[in-house]
């Protein structure tokens, strides 16, 4: 992402920001947006925070908008993405299995033309948008929302994610089970009690049938 960012704010504003530079301030605003007091969003609320990053990142340069333009549409098409190579195998096999699946997000509508451009999450058959609910992950609405169009009770959903403050915490908040990927993994970070860790989607199939057994 930092390197799309990087060519877009050289091509139109005739910048060199640094590659950690900009992958800093990328993080740093989720993280940021994460920790805010209210989460509720809509589709002008997402449209506006990434409009303010790239301010941030360029200022008030005359080409700003042309670069958020470019951005902007660049990460609604899906060749500007790729699933990792566990995903179409892990959810092959969950259906399978009879598991209901689901992908549930922080983004606006453009994440659907490019689930729709992925041939692995094309046939994932529900989705669930932050900007659609209304509300942001971590808050609970969000996740009491996926349960209600689910039609099931929180615990019997494990939710499965990489980010510990939007995945894991907020979602075992409204109690969902949870499961934190991490794929490249760091030992420092200690995973939270009753949380299971994973370092591939391939191991998720077998989580199930131990915690069904038990």
């Amino acid at each position: 992402v930092a390197d799309v960012y990087q060519a877009a704010l050289a091509t139109h504003c005739g910048l060199q920001v640094p590659n950690d530079q900009i992958r800093d301030a990328i993080q740093s605003a989720l993280r940021q947006r994460s920790d805010e007091e209210s989460l509720r969003t809509d589709e002008a609320a997402e449209y506006q925070f990434w409009c303010d990053l790239i301010e941030q990142l360029c200022g008030s340069h005359p080409g700003r908008q042309a670069c958020f333009d470019d951005l902007y549409d660049r990460f609604q098409q899906p060749d500007s993405w790729r699933c990792f190579d566990d995903v179409a195998t892990s959810l092959q096999d969950l259906r399978s299995a009879g598991i209901v699946t689901a992908i549930a997000s922080n983004f606006d509508q453009r994440l659907h033309p490019v689930l729709d451009g992925l041939t692995s999450l094309a046939a994932v058959p529900h989705r669930f948008v932050s900007s659609e609910i209304g509300w942001r992950k971590p808050a609970q609405p969000f996740f009491d929302h996926v349960c209600e169009q689910l039609q099931t009770d929180s615990g019997r959903v494990l939710f499965v994610g990489d980010d510990l403050t939007n995945d894991v915490f907020g979602a075992r908040r409204a109690g969902c089970r949870t499961a934190w990927i991490q794929r490249n993994p760091d030992d420092r970070q200690i995973t939270p009690d009753g949380t299971h860790r994973l370092a591939a989607l391939t191991e998720i199939p077998d989580l199930l049938m131990i915690e069904t057994d038990s």
